[in-house]
């Protein structure tokens, strides 16, 4: 039997038409909507020939190969119109054609949805929304645990937006066609301001919740989440779900850090020798944060090494921030330090290569270590929310991360060469971050300066 397929020329807000099929047999010719729905992209017309040997043309559904939630959609609608014309034809045969008459098609579909589809797909089916397609394009990014939690981080940033416009306008929701430059200065001024909209507006905060309440966002952390939603932007442009880039437009400025605060050679050895016996607990966190400082890796792979990654006196590990993209093995030589203390706490039993706690108390134990040792020189900092100077002592702001600075700044104060220490520390040769260690080498600048004596 001959069915053909037509389209409503008007779609609807998701982009979808509404599909006829029409039925010629023999002296019969009738057309009857479906009720069923596809993404208007994925009707093409294509050639074909008849049983009569004519060359003719006809309407298709052409699902493409990448199953994004659209694809799907219309995946799904194909089959289901496959099963309506089988339906057709098993009713064309029961009954004869004698017994056809005006109308017949139409009551035909309207049955087979009552009978075998007793909640059709037609308008109730639910467009995917632009959080789908976010799922879906951080399902095919590859990236570390630590990336994609930042982007989930981002994502739920993005439904409270969301919410928070239809505080004033109920039906808005964020499309690909809505996300301009416009959107995004919206978004910009939500991102620093939610952590008091969120007060004013709570139900946003229980409906998308976070472990924490949001604090007061930097310029720099806006910039990082910014980078998040361009990325997901390029995706769709890459999927065809938009036309172009609204960053075109809307530039993300650039990330301003301040000068590092680290510990000097002599601080180091200062720890190690702080008499920490009435606090054995503490001991523990400084041989961590000493043995931290000797091989100046990031706290998220110190954290899943274990005795394994020690071979031949050496550390050798895969940096977690690069493992998806050209993965670097870093192979860390141990000195005398670092190998006493894994000595020290060598341990079949566990799985750790050290005995670590979490990531906030290894952070508050730290400070605390600091300020036993009596290591509490002023430095100067940059306020990330407010991009001013200010002078902290450095006992009150370290945190794990200054035992890879601290590492980086000894090796390459001591060899200033940059591709020599990027072989340690897993920067890129010519990373950005050279230049600010070199800022802080007062002893090189004295160097330089005396030479003029």
């Amino acid at each position: 039997m001959a069915y053909e397929i037509s389209t409503t020329k008007k779609t609807d807000k998701a982009g979808r038409v509404e599909l006829s099929i029409r039925l010629r047999l023999g002296g019969i010719d009738q057309q009857a909507a479906t009720g069923l729905r596809v993404f208007a992209k994925h009707v093409r017309e294509e050639k074909y020939t008849s049983t009569k040997g004519r060359s003719s043309k006809r309407l298709v559904i052409a699902v493409p190969r990448l199953k994004n939630p659209e694809a799907h959609h219309s995946e799904e609608t194909k089959k289901q119109l496959e099963e309506l014309i089988a339906f057709v034809d098993q009713q064309v045969l029961e009954q004869g054609l004698n017994n056809i008459g005006k109308g017949w098609l139409a009551q035909t579909v309207k049955s087979y949805f009552a009978e075998e589809a007793p909640t059709p797909q037609a308008d109730e089916t639910k467009a995917p929304t632009i959080f789908d397609y976010f799922d879906m394009f951080l399902e095919n990014k590859p990236q570390t645990p630590g990336t994609y939690r930042q982007y989930m981080v981002f994502y739920r940033i993005f439904q409270r937006f969301e919410m928070y416009k239809q505080v004033v306008d109920p039906e808005f929701h964020i499309t690909f066609s809505n996300i301009d430059v416009n959107l995004l200065n919206e978004l910009d001024h939500y991102m620093k301001h939610e952590f008091k909209l969120l007060k004013k507006f709570p139900k946003i905060l229980k409906a998308v919740p976070e472990s924490r309440m949001p604090g007061e966002r930097g310029q720099n952390t806006v910039n990082g989440y910014f980078k998040k939603l361009r990325a997901f932007v390029m995706w769709a442009i890459d999927q065809e779900l938009m036309d172009k880039s609204p960053f075109r437009k809307f530039k993300i400025s650039k990330e301003v850090y301040g000068t590092p605060y680290m510990l000097t050679h002599d601080e180091l050895y200062q720890l190690r020798d702080t008499d920490l016996s009435r606090r054995p607990a503490l001991a523990v966190q400084r041989d961590i944060f000493l043995f931290h400082c000797c091989i100046g890796c990031r706290v998220s792979d110190l954290k899943t090494m274990t005795r394994a990654n020690v071979i031949n006196g050496e550390v050798h590990y895969i940096a977690r921030k690069t493992s998806t993209g050209h993965p670097l093995t870093l192979k860390i030589p141990l000195n005398k330090m670092a190998t006493a203390i894994l000595e020290r706490y060598a341990d079949e039993d566990r799985k750790a290569l050290l005995p670590f706690i979490s990531d906030q108390k290894y952070n508050e134990a730290i400070k605390e270590i600091m300020t036993i040792a009596g290591i509490t020189r002023n430095v100067v900092i940059r306020n990330s929310l407010t991009g001013e100077q200010e002078i902290r002592p450095i006992n009150e702001i370290a945190s794990s991360h200054m035992a890879r600075r601290t590492f980086t700044h000894i090796i390459y104060k001591t060899f200033k060469d940059q591709a020599l220490v990027s072989e340690l520390t897993g920067h890129a040769p010519n990373s950005a971050a050279f230049a600010r260690y070199r800022e802080v080498d007062q002893e090189l600048k004295r160097d330089m300066v005396s030479a003029l004596d």
